[in-house]
C-alpha cells in the first residue's frame, strides 16, 4: 500500500511540474501590479526622469505605474500629435472642417560649373489652404502625420482648427486654445498638462505619463475611436516604429523624440487578451541622449508578453 501511495504521489508531482512549466512567463493581466521598472531601467540612459502608466481599456483602472517621475510634467515631444488627432476628429464628428496647406513647387535644372553635372533645384512658388471635406482624406492625412511624425502637418492642422473655432487669422495661440478646449471636454485630471504647440517641438509642452494614458483611455470611448486608432503606426511594420525592435500588429503607437527626450504611447493587448492604453516618457537631465530604440521595443515586449518570473521560480 505504501509503494502504491509513493507511486501515485510521484505521478501527481510529474503532472504538476509539466503544467507549471508550460507557461514560463506570467501574463500581464494575471498580476497587473508587478513593477516593470526594474526590467526597463537597464535600458535607460543614466540621470533620466521617466514614467510609465498603463490603463485597462475595459475597466479604466490604472494597472501599471512605474518610474521616478510619475507626478512630474515631462516633455512629451511628438506625443502632442495624439492630442491634435483627437481634437481634429472630434471637430469633424460635429460637422466641422479644417484645412490642409498645399505647397506649389517648381523643379528646374541648374547647370553646374565646368566638368560638373547639372543638378535639380526646387523652388517654392506659393502656399495656400484647401478645405478638407472628405472624411477618408482627413484620416489619410492624420495617418501620414502620425506614421511619419510630420511636424508641419500637425502645426498647420492646429492653426486651422484654431481659426475655424475662434476666427481668422489662424495663429498658434488659437490652435493651442482649440486643443485645450477639446481636452477640457474630457474627464481628465486637471493641472497635469501644458500645451505650447501642436507638433511637439516646443519644450514648453509638459504632461504626465498618466495624463496621456488617461487621455488615450477617454478617446477609446469616442465614436471616432476606430479612425483615431487607424492613424497610428504598427510597431515593426511602418513609419517611425518600423525598426523599433518588436513587431505586433495588435499594437498601435506613437513615438516622441527630441535631443533629450524619447517617448512612446498608444494601445496594445497583453498576454491575457486585455486591451490597454499606455504612455512612456523619458527626459534626460544632461541634455542630448541617444534614443535607443531597443528600450521601447523591450517595453512593448514586456507589455505584450509579460515579465519573466524570478530566477529559479516557475510560474503557473
Amino acid at each position: 500500500m505504501g509503494i502504491l501511495r509513493k507511486t501515485l504521489l510521484k505521478s501527481v508531482a510529474v503532472i504538476l511540474l509539466i503544467i507549471f512549466s508550460s507557461n514560463p512567463y506570467l501574463a500581464q493581466g494575471d498580476e497587473p501590479d508587478r513593477d516593470l521598472g526594474k526590467f526597463l531601467e537597464p535600458y535607460l540612459p543614466e540621470n533620466t526622469e521617466w514614467a510609465l502608466t498603463v490603463i485597462d481599456l475595459e475597466t479604466g483602472k490604472q494597472v501599471i505605474e512605474s518610474g521616478n517621475s510619475l507626478r512630474e510634467r515631462l516633455v512629451p515631444a511628438s506625443l502632442m500629435k495624439l492630442l491634435i488627432t483627437g481634437a481634429v476628429l472630434e471637430y469633424a464628428e460635429k460637422g466641422g472642417t479644417v484645412s490642409k496647406v498645399v505647397t506649389v513647387r517648381k523643379t528646374v535644372k541648374v547647370k553646374g560649373k565646368k566638368r560638373r553635372r547639372s543638378r535639380k533645384k526646387t523652388y517654392v512658388l506659393a502656399r495656400h489652404s484647401v478645405e478638407i471635406r472628405d472624411k477618408r482624406e482627413l484620416i489619410d492625412i492624420l495617418h501620414d502625420m502620425n506614421v511619419h511624425s510630420r511636424n508641419l502637418t500637425a502645426q498647420n492642422l492646429a492653426v486651422s482648427l484654431g481659426e475655424r473655432r475662434f476666427g481668422a487669422p489662424g495663429t498658434r495661440a488659437k490652435g493651442n486654445r482649440a486643443v485645450c478646449t477639446f481636452l477640457n471636454s474630457l474627464d481628465l485630471r486637471s493641472k497635469e498638462a501644458i500645451v505650447a504647440d501642436g507638433c511637439g517641438l516646443a519644450r514648453g509642452n509638459r504632461m504626465t505619463a498618466g495624463f496621456i494614458a488617461d487621455y488615450l483611455y477617454q478617446v477609446s470611448k469616442k465614436p471616432w475611436f476606430d479612425s483615431f486608432r487607424e492613424t497610428l503606426p504598427r510597431p515593426g511594420l511602418e513609419g517611425t516604429v518600423k525598426k523599433i525592435g518588436y513587431s505586433d500588429q495588435r499594437f498601435r503607437v506613437k513615438t516622441g523624440s527630441l535631443d533629450d527626450v524619447f517617448a512612446l504611447a498608444g494601445y496594445g493587448v497583453n498576454a491575457a487578451g486585455r486591451e490597454f492604453s499606455f504612455a512612456f516618457i523619458v527626459n534626460s537631465k544632461k541634455g542630448r541622449v541617444s534614443d535607443r530604440m531597443h528600450c521601447r521595443g523591450e517595453l512593448l515586449r514586456l507589455l505584450a508578453e509579460g515579465v519573466p518570473p524570478p530566477t529559479g521560480v516557475v510560474q503557473q
